[in-house]
């Protein structure tokens, strides 16, 4: 598992590694133990005027605490060795501050690092930000945040859709950045639909209060309430069904949705192109709800059963013709 930490810190780690990293720690308490001792450093390291330290300091912490493991198991716990670590960086940001302050030397401003992760398309995942709070990614969506958050404000960007359950913090408040609007909050649950290669934008309150915001206008939410970005003007709504919530849990609902907005949706949860040539499906309105692990395949093939078309599926070209 020592693999696996590194690369966590390193921001190299894959979904499916850290997954199994976590898992491990959920049953290996001395791993758990280990691995909070190393956030621990990893903060302490994050004050290094460069951003390259952090990952490189890590590193050789973790060489360091294999070579002694190797010499004597019982003596270097992880707490001894952030102590050791402890030490090491207050030397470095002494030198560091020595050097920065002598004259003819100009201090550079620290660089944040930023961590992203990305969901297939047909999949989703769960992610426990360092502040707590928790972010549920919706297929083919894409989440960008730093490895620490500012002193002031929490900012995130996403691209896709995301359901957030922000930790409260009335002096830090918490922004989540998108293409084509931005939500304020300082803890709520509320999900984003903001796929940059969609013109759709929307933001439904599950619990607490928000405020949605564009250059020169803003609303501000209650529960059971969506602000939709119709043109370049908000437009407030209130919702009673929250089925189309349920993508978290993996299932896709659709409630008197018309046809063609459907496939908009399906294009880019399994990312793949539809070319809908049967002009008698345009004003259909379909209610379902699907699977999200059965595929666009199954989702086309049950709308069949209701309002008969034909598709052909293209696996070189990515794309479904439906006629």
């Amino acid at each position: 598992m020592q693999e696996l930490i590194a690369k966590y810190f390193e921001g190299t780690i894959t979904v499916e590694e850290r997954k199994q990293l976590f898992d491990a720690m959920e049953h290996d308490a001395d791993l758990k133990r280990e691995f909070i001792s190393i956030k621990s450093v990893s903060g302490l390291v994050s004050w290094l005027p460069s951003h390259h330290d952090t990952p490189e300091a890590i590193g050789k912490l973790l060489d360091f605490k294999k070579s002694r493991q190797k010499k004597n198991s019982s003596f270097f716990t992880p707490w001894i060795i952030t102590g050791y670590a402890a030490t090491a960086c207050i030397a470095i940001l002494a030198t560091w501050f020595i050097m920065t302050c002598m004259p003819g030397k100009q201090k550079e401003a620290e660089a944040l690092a930023y961590e992203q992760i990305s969901t297939p398309a047909g999949q989703r995942v769960c992610v426990t930000l360092h502040d707590g709070t928790v972010v549920w990614l919706n297929a083919h969506s894409t989440l960008r945040y730093p490895n620490r958050f500012d002193k002031r404000i929490r900012k995130v960007e996403l691209d896709g859709e995301a359901f957030f359950e922000v930790k409260h913090d009335v002096g830090k408040p918490f922004i989540v950045s998108t293409d084509k609007a931005s939500i304020r909050v300082t803890g709520t649950k509320f999900n984003v639909f903001a796929y940059k290669e969609s013109p759709e934008f929307s933001t439904s309150l599950v619990e607490g209060s928000v405020s949605v915001f564009t250059t020169g206008q803003s609303v501000r939410l209650r529960p059971h309430e969506i602000a939709t970005l119709v043109g370049k003007r908000f437009v407030k709504s209130q919702y009673t069904n929250s089925d189309f919530l349920l993508w978290k849990e993996g299932i896709y609902s659709f409630d008197d949705v018309p046809f063609n907005e459907i496939v908009k949706k399906l294009e880019l949860y399994y990312d793949i192109r539809i070319e809908q040539n049967n002009r008698n499906l345009s004003g259909f309105r379909f209610s379902g709800k699907f699977r999200q692990r059965d595929g666009v395949v199954s989702v086309l093939r049950t709308m069949q059963k209701i309002h008969y078309f034909a598709f052909r599926k293209d696996d070189e070209l990515n794309k479904i013709t439906i006629r």
